[in-house]
């Protein structure tokens, strides 16, 4: 008795080529992956926090001119805004991990000078830092202090302690866990530290009497705290005046802690 031939399709593994039906099959399903796969990878990309707009000039040393300022913390005040960054108010930091040196802040306390430096600055929250090289006294001019101070006002803010140093530019993201080992160095090396508030404000953070608390904070660094103090406006710059043993962890900070 004869029998007709199966119609179906038999495909076999040593093949250099799959039956027709079997080739359309996969390829359709290859499609299908290979588009799933593009989509899922837009959604994750876009569901990712963007980094930060942050600049450290590395390499580029040029001349700024300006008063400088010891305290609260070293910086130097500019009579018109830079055209790069739009500041007019600068902090001073050394190379490294390093702060501006106390003896030079001391020097050259509001007298007019010429800094040998790299601009760092930060787009997203404001803020600009010079790197500075060399500092020396600016002949001839005249040693105005152009800088309008805000009376004291009092806060209780929420935000993460960071060096001021890599989130304005030389690292960038320069916060959260990942960056505390670093941002805790910088700060035990005379960076000034900053409270930096839903990533667009920054606070300078300094103690109940204008001194610096650097030591203090360093197990609180990128971290979720609240703190209560006093803000200063000099100019654009905010600072903030805390009693560093009452500021709280908060969030995930605090289970973390304990």
């Amino acid at each position: 008795m004869s029998s007709e031939p199966s119609s179906e399709e038999f495909f076999i593994g040593w093949q250099g080529k799959a039956p027709p039906q079997t080739g359309r099959f996969l390829r359709g399903r290859i499609v299908l992956i290979l588009v799933a796969t593009l989509v899922l990878g837009a959604i994750l990309a876009a569901s990712q926090g963007t980094i930060g707009r942050a600049w450290f000039q590395f390499g580029d040393v040029r001349e700024f001119h300006g008063l400088l300022v010891r305290e609260p913390v070293p910086m130097l005040l500019t009579e018109s805004p830079d055209p790069e960054s739009g500041e007019s108010v600068y902090l001073l930091v050394s190379p490294f991990k390093y702060g501006y040196p106390a003896e030079e802040a001391e020097r050259f306390h509001l007298q007019p000078v010429t800094i040998q430096g790299t601009l760092i600055y930060n787009e997203e929250s404001g803020g600009a830092m010079i790197e500075a090289v060399e500092t020396v006294p600016r002949e001839g001019a005249e040693a105005v202090n152009p800088l309008s101070v805000v009376a004291e006002r009092k806060v209780t803010l929420e935000g993460e302690i960071v060096d001021s140093k890599c989130w304005l530019g030389v690292m960038n993201p320069g916060s959260m866990k990942p960056h505390r080992a670093c941002a805790i160095n910088c700060i035990r090396g005379g960076i000034p530290p900053v409270l930096l508030v839903d990533r667009r404000d920054l606070f300078v953070m300094v103690g109940t009497d204008g001194e610096a608390i650097n030591e203090s904070i360093l197990p609180l660094v990128a971290l979720p705290v609240s703190m209560e103090g006093t803000v200063v406006d000099y100019g654009p710059l905010k600072v903030i005046k805390v009693d560093p043993d009452a500021i709280q962890l908060v969030g995930e900070g605090s289970e973390d802690d304990s």
